[in-house]
């Protein structure tokens, strides 16, 4: 006899194989809810479709719309929304649910209060000091409130969607912050030195020839993010 109750968090991006893979793990189960943090397609893009190849219902944040391209009119599919404070049941406890924005602006958490374990989606990554906060204006001061939220938690393991288990939650979410925290600085020195820089103009100075064609217009939307960030607290001052 399978599981009677097992959750799914972020199946990952719409790729047949993969999907079909992850039909079969679960098809034993007798009641699966598929949980998602945020809508990137990475983490969200084959939902639709293992959902509607179960015939289960599809747990997200409140904006949450699915791509019509990963949908069968044939096979609809049922979309809860999650919001802070609601409980999801697996066989082994309890699911919290997070707010936890920042790295999105729907982004979603899950404490497993029994094991003190969080799932943290994109807040944070399995390696690495940083992860992409440049989506929406706003996002900085999200993003580190968020990473204060993770850490009261006291949780003893993070699973973030890419790469391994992070064993050393306290010390990693400090790493992230201060990376945060120095970039900012960076974008305020580097604004006093150029004053008439454009953003364009910042991101080159300080990824300049570090990272992928691909990711140069993600740098910009971060330090575009900073920059508001740091306005922002500037006029509060």
């Amino acid at each position: 006899m399978g599981e009677l109750q097992v959750v799914l968090v972020d199946p990952g991006p719409d790729v047949e194989n993969h999907i079909r893979t992850l039909s079969g793990i679960l098809d034993s189960a007798q009641e699966v809810r598929i949980l998602l943090t945020h809508q990137h397609s990475d983490h969200a893009g084959g939902a639709p479709r293992l959902a509607a190849e179960l015939g289960v219902p599809l747990f997200a944040p409140p904006s949450y719309a699915p791509a019509e391209a990963s949908q069968d009119p044939a096979h609809p599919i049922r979309i809860e929304t999650l919001r802070e404070g609601d409980t999801i049941p697996t066989d082994q406890g309890e699911l919290e649910v997070l707010e936890i924005p920042g790295h999105s602006q729907e982004h979603l958490g899950f404490f497993w209060r029994d094991s003190k374990a969080a799932f943290v989606g994109d807040l944070i990554l399995g390696k690495g000091k940083t992860t992409w906060v440049g989506e929406y204006l706003g996002c900085v001061q999200d993003y580190l409130t968020s990473l204060d939220r993770l850490d009261e938690l006291g949780a003893s393991v993070l699973y973030p969607t890419h790469g391994p288990p992070v064993r050393t939650p306290k010390k990693t979410i400090h790493r992230y912050r201060r990376h945060r925290l120095d970039r900012l600085e960076e974008v305020r020195g580097l604004r006093r030195e150029n004053p008439a820089a454009t953003v364009e103009e910042l991101a080159e100075l300080i990824y300049g020839g570090t990272i992928p064609e691909k990711l140069v217009k993600a740098a910009r939307s971060g330090v575009e993010a900073a920059i508001h960030h740091l306005d922002l607290a500037r006029n509060q001052a």
